[in-house]
């Protein structure tokens, strides 16, 4: 595994961590949609190194994950749905004037999910 594809794991794994870490300590539902997003967004980007893609932009991961990945059925198309899900998420929570309401223990279960299966991609 590159070292960038490793640091794409770990920071994966860390996003993941700092949700539920989050959730535990009660903090607010914007920190914890922005950690699952990033958790996502580093696991997508790790799979996408690892076959060759350098994707230079938010925008350009979420394309080519759902061109590359999903597209080629390497992973269900709910994956790919639930990874812009969360992007959509993550910007109305940080950007928006009040936090989208979700089920954040819903969310966090659906995250660590994709990120086992898409980092199951380059382990295998």
């Amino acid at each position: 595994m590159s070292e960038s594809v490793a640091e794409q794991v770990r920071q994966a794994r860390e996003a993941l961590n700092d949700a539920s870490g989050a959730r535990s300590a009660g903090l607010s539902e914007t920190v914890i949609i922005n950690r699952c997003y990033y958790a996502c967004f580093h696991a997508a980007q790790a799979v996408l190194y690892d076959r060759g893609f350098e994707p230079t932009s938010h925008g350009g991961v979420l394309s080519l994950f759902g061109s590359e990945i999903v597209t080629e059925g390497d992973i269900s198309r709910d994956h790919g749905r639930f990874l812009n899900e969360c992007s959509t998420l993550r910007k109305r929570a940080d950007y928006g004037p009040d936090a989208p309401e979700t089920d954040i223990n819903d969310l966090i279960e659906e995250t660590a999910s994709f990120v086992d299966d898409v980092l199951d991609l380059i382990e295998n």
